[in-house]
């Protein structure tokens, strides 16, 4: 049987340092053990994927520093994310129904909210949640819980949407893609827990600043956009995936995937110029939570790169061909570095953030 590959000799430009914490191996294996003990995975398929996740190596290589506790429930909380899209979004082709979805995340939402509800009692992926906000108070301020529940929140409810986008055999405009990829891929979600691990809480003055906020967000992109990369090709072999850049610009512009691919890796480039920029601003006179949460984004864009070529999450790492990997390239592609914005409405706010050169 041929390898089942996700791509072919894949190059992503990202100067940043890789980075992992020291404790990633420690943080792996009892990662393993509470996934089992909250059974998210109970069949020989699911356990089989989980072994070959690496769940704790991606979030050790996000948060490389800081409290080893805290990094735990950070990863189990990963890991909560990838079996809940392994049950409720992606593994199955059509996907829960928009409406049930929707009274299910309700439902998730308030037990947030109100962790004391007796709500969805046999529910393991409610149950485990409950859990993880249990343990995360004992690491996280007020303030840092009410983001991360929030994030949480953002994203239940961009399951809904792409529910409804999968029953209807929809592929939404660019805009609204990646405006709305933000939550429903919980991209949103991983970097409220950057401060929490660090053990510095970021002051809520620094993070609503418009060029904090954009890099926010412009990192998380980064992160949507080179799992499409990585991933379309499988999605094709396994189904009709609505949800990847590649697809959107392939309907959008009636395109070639070959042509669709080219003009991601250079929307992606773009952005990535536009990153760097807005990191090394964003450290000019920096609070030390800031500074460390501006290099906690640059190590998530990093370390999706580098995860993604040793997950089975995209292939699987046995049967791989040697020339599909994915390589983090420090030699900018050759017009990667203008600061143009890209002609999307949706975005170009990003570019504003930046402060006019001296």
């Amino acid at each position: 049987m041929a390898p089942l590959t996700a791509h072919q000799g894949l190059s992503l430009y990202c100067p940043i340092p890789p980075a992992i914490h020291p404790r990633a191996e420690a943080v792996e294996a009892l990662t393993q053990e509470w996934t089992a003990r909250q059974r998210l995975y109970v069949d020989k398929r699911g356990l089989l994927r989980l072994s070959r996740l690496r769940a704790g190596e991606f979030v050790s290589r996000i948060m490389p520093t800081g409290s080893e506790a805290a990094l735990q429930v950070a990863v189990d909380f990963f890991v909560w994310l990838f079996a809940f899209d392994d049950a409720f979004c992606d593994e199955d082709a059509f996907g829960q129904p928009p409406h049930d979805m929707a009274v299910y995340a309700g439902l998730l939402g308030h037990l947030l909210d109100s962790p004391h509800t007796r709500i969805l009692p046999e529910d393991p992926f409610a149950q485990s949640l409950r859990g993880l906000h249990q343990r995360l108070v004992r690491h996280a301020s007020p303030v840092q819980l009410h983001r991360w529940s929030d994030a949480v929140r953002g994203y239940l409810h961009g399951q809904v949407w792409e529910a409804a986008n999968r029953e209807a055999q929809r592929v939404c405009d660019l805009d609204t893609y990646i405006v709305l990829r933000l939550y429903s891929g919980a991209v949103m979600a991983c970097p409220t827990l950057i401060d929490v691990v660090n053990g510095q809480e970021l002051p809520t003055e620094e993070l609503s600043r418009p060029l904090v906020r954009a890099a926010t967000e412009v990192a998380a992109t980064l992160v949507i956009w080179d799992n499409d990369l990585i991933s379309h090709q499988k999605e094709l072999r396994t189904r009709s995936e609505l949800h990847n850049l590649l697809t959107v610009l392939m309907h959008a512009r009636r395109c070639s995937e070959s042509e669709a691919r080219q003009e991601a890796l250079r929307m992606r480039d773009a952005l990535m110029a536009l990153f760097l920029r807005l990191l090394a601003q964003g450290q000019v006179e920096a609070s030390r939570p800031l500074s460390m949460y501006l290099k906690g984004l640059g190590h998530f864009v990093r370390a999706n790169i580098d995860w993604s070529n040793v997950s089975g999450r995209y292939f699987d790492p046995d049967l791989r061909a040697p020339t599909d990997s994915v390589m983090a390239c420090e030699a900018p592609p050759r017009d990667s570095m203008t600061l143009e914005p890209l002609p999307i409405p949706s975005v170009q706010w990003w570019w504003e953030a930046l402060s006019p050169e001296k």
